[in-house]
């Protein structure tokens, strides 16, 4: 995010979705829709969002406009983008319950993010990113020093704790992704023999994805030149782990290496010469972003340059990477509903599986803290537990 996406820019009518409960689930994947910011005037100039901050707070506009000149714009760029997806998503919220904003009123402020509280726990959103957007709120009244309830108010915190806790039940039981497991992986690949550009991009995403546990935004980001083949490793520059951008390796196997070779050398082939494209041709692929759209006739990928913003390149984003893993599922004759992050809890597990130690796990998926690995060697142990030991030895 350039210094010209502000913070500040959001107003009501700028908002162009429609502000209901199932707008939640979306914004984590359009940030450039989010209208938190104007991208095009450049302009620095702009009012806190009034569905924030009550009209009458100008000293909290101040002290916000404040913040971020001095101190925003120098976040790294993923806390940026998180923090305008959150606010926006707020401001959504406020336009649609007719609430004022943040106040100087302890009560009232206490009043509308326990409001909030509940629509989010209504919502499909992640335990996580609730506990995230109600930090971000927090931030933001400490920023424009307003009362805080989410630190002072006793009652306000235990509410939120008691209702993230029966949230996150919820959704372990009913919203975890179904693995992608190493079996499912050699199912794929013994089922598609790709014989067209389409397939040799699509097993190669299934394969990479397994193989370095990427998320679907750090597989879209993915570039040619992060890929070693010598080495069998993939830089994953920027991640939602490692938000200063130092960038993480993580392993690829030869034979995914390989599917990667193949599907550039069919990318670089044109279909109707059968002549290599010269490196100045935008349907070439020889360096940049790896995983790119396709034409209508899938034999070739479209032009793409570097210099157009990335969600108006043909470069792939959730929902395509989403209909792949699902065209590819149909395919290999997979009746479980994986999604893109079946990838990254398959390889987890079946790690974990294998016998992996939690720090290995850790570097495998680039995670920094042991929780989420955890829960798959957890997982992954139950299989190794007295009721299966006993279960093995009466063939049950």
């Amino acid at each position: 995010m350039s210094s010209k996406q502000k913070i500040t820019h959001l107003h009501p009518h700028k908002v162009k979705r429609q502000a209901t409960s199932n707008s939640l689930e979306h914004s984590n994947n359009s940030s450039h829709a989010s209208g938190y910011y104007d991208s095009g005037s450049g302009s620095t100039k702009g009012g806190v969002n009034s569905q924030l901050v009550s009209p009458s707070r100008s000293s909290s506009t101040h002290d916000v406009e404040s913040y971020y000149r001095e101190i925003f714009t120098k976040l790294p760029y993923n806390t940026q983008r998180a923090y305008i997806s959150d606010y926006n998503e707020f401001a959504i919220f406020c336009k649609q319950a007719n609430l004022q904003g943040f106040t100087d009123d302890f009560s009232h402020n206490e009043l509308c993010i326990k409001q909030y509280v509940e629509e989010l726990c209504r919502s499909p959103l992640a335990y996580r990113t609730i506990k995230r957007r109600l930090s971000a709120l927090s931030k933001f009244l400490g920023v424009a020093k307003l009362p805080n309830p989410i630190i002072r108010s006793a009652y306000l915190r235990d509410f939120i704790r008691l209702s993230l806790i029966e949230n996150r039940k919820y959704r372990l039981t009913h919203k975890q992704a179904v693995p992608l497991t190493i079996e499912m992986v050699e199912q794929i690949n013994n089922a598609i023999i790709p014989d067209s550009l389409l397939e040799l991009r699509d097993i190669a995403i299934i394969n990479l994805m397994f193989d370095a546990l990427l998320r679907a935004d750090e597989l879209v980001r993915v570039c040619v030149e992060d890929i070693s083949a010598r080495n069998n490793t993939l830089l994953v520059v920027s991640s939602k782990s490692d938000q200063s951008g130092q960038g993480q390796y993580r392993y690829v196997s030869s034979s995914t290496v390989s599917m990667i070779q193949e599907y550039i050398h069919e990318a670089n082939t044109c279909p109707k010469t059968k002549q290599t494209r010269h490196v100045s041709d935008l349907r070439g692929l020889h360096k940049g972003i790896l995983f790119r759209r396709l034409t209508n006739h899938k034999t070739a990928l479209l032009p793409f340059d570097e210099q157009i913003p990335s969600h108006k390149a043909n470069v792939l984003n959730y929902s395509s990477v989403y209909r792949i893993w699902r065209r590819i599922a149909h395919r290999a004759g997979i009746s479980e509903n994986i999604t893109p992050h079946s990838g990254r809890v398959g390889g987890a597990v079946s790690l974990a599986e294998d016998g992996a130690s939690l720090p290995e796990l850790q570097l495998a998926g680039g995670w920094q803290s042991p929780e989420m690995p955890g829960h798959y060697t957890k997982q992954a142990n139950v299989k190794r537990g007295g009721m299966a030991k006993l279960s093995a030895k009466r063939n049950r």
